[in-house]
């Protein structure tokens, strides 16, 4: 696919601000509720120098005005989440869609805009009602379990027809709004799929192996298993393909599609149930956006090159991937000691060496309010910048698992992150 990129600024690749609109009120316990709230986010991306805008869909509710009777609005059911009141959200939404406000202002600057959907972050508890559908909360029998049986209220399974039409509803009907391209984040939140029995019992049926038996910490053992569960994933990206094609013809007009994947091993991405070299062989996306994600304790690389070279191999774009580890902290305005701007040149310095064709940052919506990021984010765009400001500026001092840069839910450099012997109830 052409890369599409705006004349707005001297970037040498396009630069994608990953934004929740909502984010920043929420978590610097800001006063919002009104229209400009949309408005001031997409003055800020474009006065920061961003290309493109890649705005909230939602995650388990949706982020705007629907029509599809399957789906939950943000703070539909109520306003609560984890304890805080959400109300401002949705008095913006009985005031406008985000979205379509959104695309209007982007279309005036001439601004691409794509949708992005969580493809699996539901919470699933009362008391994040605000951000949970009704599907997620009344429908228990959707939901994930870990090996040892446990349900996982956070996930829905991909196995049951009801949890992949709803998603499909959602991202084909965001490309009927207008959204100029699709992201769908697999970053939230891996594995895609677990144990839930109409995953198992087919795998058992047909192997002979009842999965939630197998034990041990070789990945080996589990890689017919690991492929099982991806193969149904990539079965769901056949039929959005499928559907997004459809709608192309009819409403005269392209709509890419890109996985915002973890920046993982190979053999990690299947453990996700993330096959994105297969869904690149087979034309189902048009590349990958990536997230440095280490989480997993066996294996904390990042695999950049390999993304790259896989994604050009057939012919696709591989977008680079900022996390905000270290770059915010909740609630602080200020660098009060935590960010350092080397590291971070250090890592996008990395991605463009591996090739990659364009940059994204995540939390965009709260990082281009603070002033002390202004200069970096001006630079990452700038592959040549990049690379003196990586060789100039000092190293700091920094632990060996330093995780600035990551991916905001990354834990694995820490004693926080999961292990392959506990796949059942949490990694894979």
């Amino acid at each position: 696919m052409a890369f599409s990129q705006s004349i707005l600024t001297d970037n040498q690749v396009p630069l994608l601000g990953i934004s929740e609109w909502m984010c920043y009120y929420a978590n610097y316990d800001k006063p919002g509720g009104k229209i400009s709230d949309i408005d001031e986010c997409v003055e800020l991306h474009l006065r920061r120098g961003f290309d493109q805008m890649v705005w909230n869909l939602g995650r388990s509710v949706v982020d705007y005005w629907s029509d599809l009777p399957n789906v939950t609005r943000m703070c539909e059911l109520n306003d609560q989440v984890g304890g805080k009141s959400w109300r401002f959200v949705g008095e913006v939404m009985e005031q406008v869609c985000p979205l379509r406000r959104a695309l209007e202002l982007c279309g005036r600057n001439r601004m691409m805009l794509w949708g992005r959907l969580g493809m699996n972050r539901h919470y699933g508890s009362e008391s994040y009602a605000g951000v949970t559908s009704r599907m997620a909360l009344e429908k228990p029998q959707l939901r994930e379990r870990s090996k040892r049986g446990n349900e996982v209220a956070g996930r829905l399974c991909y196995a049951l027809e009801e949890v992949q039409q709803e998603r499909l509803d959602i991202l084909l009907e965001a490309q009927r709004i207008g959204a100029q391209g699709l992201v769908l984040d697999f970053c939230r939140q891996m594995p895609m799929l677990m144990y839930h029995p109409a995953l198992v019992e087919p795998y058992r049926e047909k192997s002979g192996v009842d999965p939630r038996e197998i034990d041990g910490d070789d990945p080996e053992e589990y890689a017919e298993w690991f492929q099982y569960r991806a193969d149904v994933l990539t079965g769901f990206m056949k039929r959005l393909r499928g559907g997004v094609r459809r709608q192309e013809e009819e409403l005269g007009r392209e709509c890419p599609i890109i996985a915002r994947v973890p920046d993982s091993a190979p053999w990690l991405m299947v453990a996700y149930g993330l096959d994105s070299e297969r869904w690149c062989r087979d034309d189902l996306i048009d590349g990958v956006m990536l997230s440095p994600f280490p989480i997993t304790v066996e294996d904390t690389g990042l695999y950049v090159e390999h993304h790259a070279e896989t994604a050009h191999r057939y012919g696709k774009i591989c977008i680079g991937g900022i996390g905000s580890k270290r770059l915010i902290e909740s609630g602080v305005e200020e660098n009060i000691g935590f960010f350092h701007a080397q590291p971070i040149y250090a890592l996008a310095e990395r991605q463009y060496r591996a090739g990659v064709d364009g940059m994204s940052l995540y939390q965009s919506e709260t990082l281009v309010r603070m002033e002390y990021l202004k200069e970096l984010i001006g630079n990452l765009g700038k592959p040549e910048v990049v690379t003196r400001m990586a060789e100039e500026l000092p190293v700091p001092d920094l632990p060996e698992n330093d995780d600035t840069g990551m991916d905001w839910h990354a834990h694995g450099r820490g004693r926080y992150g999961l292990r392959v012997e506990v796949a059942g109830d949490a990694a894979l």
